[in-house]
């Protein structure tokens, strides 16, 4: 518990971070990118459990978010959209989940 407790009382302009060998990995980054990866596999899995032709709850949201992102690349990008579609919902889902 007292982790948790050190990890909420970092304040603006200090930063933690964990050593390996040479490297030095920015702690708070290394947790959010973790818990945002959780949460995007542990939506995908829910939400592909049970596809249906006619999407219904969870899998109509997650297509709405995936049909606008990939609206969003054609417009954009151009006849190539999609091999971007990927790298853009990743950065979409990032940044609203951060």
């Amino acid at each position: 518990m007292t982790i948790l407790y050190t990890l909420s009382s970092v304040e603006i302009g200090q930063h933690f971070y964990w050593t390996l060998g040479e490297y030095h990995i920015h702690g708070q980054v290394l947790i959010n990118t973790w818990i945002v990866f959780s949460l995007i596999l542990g939506l995908s899995i829910v939400t592909t459990r049970n596809l249906q032709s006619l999407p219904l709850g969870n899998q109509n949201l997650i297509e709405f978010f995936v049909e606008y992102i990939r609206d969003i690349a054609k417009t954009q990008v151009g006849q190539e959209y999609r091999q971007w579609v990927p790298f853009l919902g990743t950065l979409f889902f990032i940044y609203f989940c951060i």
